[in-house]
């Protein structure tokens, strides 16, 4: 067994007597392939299951394990059959057969149980059986093709997952029954695996090498182990050139951040009694290290590019066996957040953590509370952060490739601790929003010109100051520079024409109780509109005009805004769950529009405020400022003295003037 040594086992079974409730919620995330009949496709007929979408409310279908052609919207009701239900839904029992026999592979190996090596080893002789009938199929963007599923991504998930079940109970298995799985399945299935993928940076290629080199050291093959660790494009080379200088996974989405590091660590859970492991290698601290300085105030990650709610406090459970190996007051911190107020009984730490966790004294975790940028003149991001859970994230990065949102420049908003104005992140790619919705400029709060996607390009963060309580920070996109696209496949889906002549510099003075802003464009070309975009949670209280467009326009996203109205007054005004938030705009020779549009999941609603201005050189103005009782603001003016200036006189008469020139 390459995942625990002797002395391993023999500590988790003394774990299973003391946190016999860890052992239990395993045996009941089982328990329905246990109890049943193993149940696998004769056929590779199984479709993605991010297919398994309502199309029009773009939340996942109920999975029932008893109805194969039945497929409910749990928001609609409405029910679905056919393809590509039927086929996603063979998806999803895959990935149920291949998580269950997993975790049936911990079970056995924490009590020795042998009901449960047998049940896995039943899965394992089940698909070895109907492997070789499975057909290569899929036609997924961004992705190649598989046989257990249709892409190679799922090919890969299904492989390592039963492969580190096999490596769990293969003690328990006949010579006649590894080999059978190990010719019929794992081999043929490594080699698919190295003939599809991609020379390119990117999560997939991490999965499908740990699954390859997972096997490879299984079954003794020296070139698996080689193509799938050492060769370019392997783990190493993702690991060392997959991390930004800033130390984020060059995707630019945490979800993907995480996503990324749990298959390098699958590969090293595997490897770590092993030659082969690199769990020192110095950029695993680092990108494990770089959470805290994102976390919001109510302890979750931002939701930045194609990141989804799936990707919630489980990711954080990987800390428990990095920490173990690389030790770090960092790690240990986000630790000892995440079990604040609940117990410490979850299979990351049951299998793979220490045995107790200090706690880091807060004299030591001097980035609490603490704002953060990266270095002046780089690409990156910069958090804000100020008293009563406010929060504010500029994202002047770099685009990320195939989960990248095209918004530069973009901001993300909380007070109070709560989401006024966040990223919205994604749902499931296979939903209709995702593209249509979620994924575009438009959506997220930037500018957009012509109503089209930003093109690729890097920021520059220009200026970080604090100056008497206000923070100055300034960042650019210059799409007349030099660009280098990531080493990863990308699909066109921005206009390029628009951005091509464009500059845009976003500046912002963030205060502890209201935060300026001025955002200038220039070389955009004159015929198009320029937009601002801020979307605000909550109801509206105040500046709703009468309705005049039932769609704000016929282009995607903005012709999912519904119920366009012209502001009406000189704020904006929004509450939510208690807090009142009040959005100025700076009056314009254009116009200013407030429109419905979906949160996220999308049975939600928010408001969408677009500012709409034409011309070479433009520049949007605004404040925001967030309250519980009383405002702190009484007037905003802004005014354009040798360059834009913004005065806001507070209730106590105190003025305060931001400059905003550049």
């Amino acid at each position: 067994m390459f995942q625990f040594t002797k002395e391993d086992r023999l500590e988790l079974r003394k774990r299973a007597a003391r946190q016999p409730e860890v052992v239990a919620r395993l045996k009941e995330n089982v328990r329905e392939v246990m109890e049943h009949p193993v149940m696998v496709p004769k056929e590779g007929i199984a479709n993605w299951t991010l297919y398994y979408y309502c199309p029009k409310c773009s939340v996942p279908l109920e999975f029932d394990r008893d109805r194969a052609h039945v497929h409910r919207c749990p928001a609609c009701g409405t029910e679905y059959s056919g393809e590509p239900y039927d086929g996603a839904w063979w998806g999803r029992v895959n990935a149920q057969n291949y998580n269950a026999a997993y975790e049936m592979g911990l079970i056995y190996a924490a009590t020795e149980d042998a009901s449960y090596a047998a049940k896995c080893t039943e899965i394992l002789l089940a698909y070895a059986k109907y492997y070789p009938n499975y057909q290569v199929h899929g036609d997924i963007p961004y992705n190649g093709p598989g046989r257990s599923g249709a892409q190679t991504l799922d090919e890969a998930n299904f492989q390592r997952n039963l492969a580190m079940a096999y490596d769990l109970v293969r003690e328990r298995m006949t010579q006649e029954e590894k080999a059978y799985v190990r010719d019929r399945m794992f081999l043929p299935g490594a080699e698919f695996l190295m003939e599809h993928r991609r020379d390119q940076l990117h999560n997939h290629e991490v999965i499908i090498s740990s699954a390859i080199a997972v096997i490879g050291m299984l079954f003794e093959r020296e070139d698996l182990i080689q193509f799938a660790i050492y060769e370019k494009y392997g783990l190493l080379y993702q690991l060392e050139h997959g991390m930004l200088p800033e130390h984020m996974w060059f995707e630019g989405s945490f979800g993907y951040h995480f996503y990324a590091l749990q298959s390098f660590f699958a590969f090293e859970k595997f490897a770590i009694h092993t030659e082969h492991s690199h769990i020192h290698h110095p950029n695993y601290l680092a990108m494990m290290e770089i959470l805290p300085d994102y976390l919001q105030p109510d302890g979750q990650m931002p939701m930045l590019n194609d990141t989804t709610y799936s990707h919630t406090e489980t990711e954080l459970y990987q800390y428990e066996f990095a920490y173990r190996h690389i030790k770090s007051d960092r790690l240990l911190w986000i630790l000892n957040r995440l079990y604040e107020g609940k117990e410490r009984s979850n299979p990351e730490a049951f299998f793979y953590g220490e045995e107790t966790l200090p706690s880091v004294p807060d004299s030591r975790a001097v980035w609490q509370n603490s704002n953060y940028h990266t270095p002046v003149g780089t690409y990156g991001h910069t958090i804000l952060r100020g008293s009563e859970g406010r929060y504010l994230l500029f994202k002047h990065d770099t685009y990320g490739g195939e989960h990248d949102h095209y918004d530069r420049l973009g901001i993300s908003y909380m007070a109070f601790g709560k989401p006024v104005s966040v990223d919205l992140g994604t749902t499931g790619y296979g939903a209709v929003l995702h593209y249509d919705y979620y994924k575009n400029t438009g959506t997220h709060n930037t500018v957009v010109i012509g109503e089209e996607n930003q093109s690729p390009a890097a920021c520059r963060l220009l200026q970080y100051e604090e100056d008497e309580g206000t923070v100055y920070v300034t960042a650019e996109c210059d799409w007349t520079a030099p660009y280098e696209m990531p080493d990863s496949f990308t699909i066109v889906q921005w206009k390029k024409e628009n951005y091509k002549n464009v500059k845009m510099i976003r500046k912002i003075a963030w205060t502890d109780s209201y935060f300026a802003e001025a955002f200038y464009v220039t070389g955009a070309d004159e015929a198009l509109p320029v937009d601002w975009v801020m979307h605000l949670k909550g109801k509206v209280e105040e500046g709703r005009g009468a309705v005049c467009k039932d769609a704000f326009s016929d282009k995607k996203p903005f012709s999912l805004f519904h119920n366009a109205a012209h502001l009406e007054g000189k704020r904006i005004r929004t509450s939510l769950e208690g807090v009142t938030t009040d959005l100025y705009c700076a009056p314009s020779d254009g116009e200013i529009w407030l429109a419905e549009g979906s949160d996220n999941p999308s049975t939600g609603k928010l408001d969408q405020v677009i500012v709409r201005r034409r011309g070479r050189e433009v520049c949007f103005l605004s404040v925001v400022e967030s309250f519980r009782e009383k405002p702190v603001i009484r007037q905003v003016e802004f005014k354009n003295e040798n360059g834009w200036k913004i005065c806001v006189t507070e209730q106590n008469d105190r003025e305060q003037l931001f400059d905003m020139s550049i």
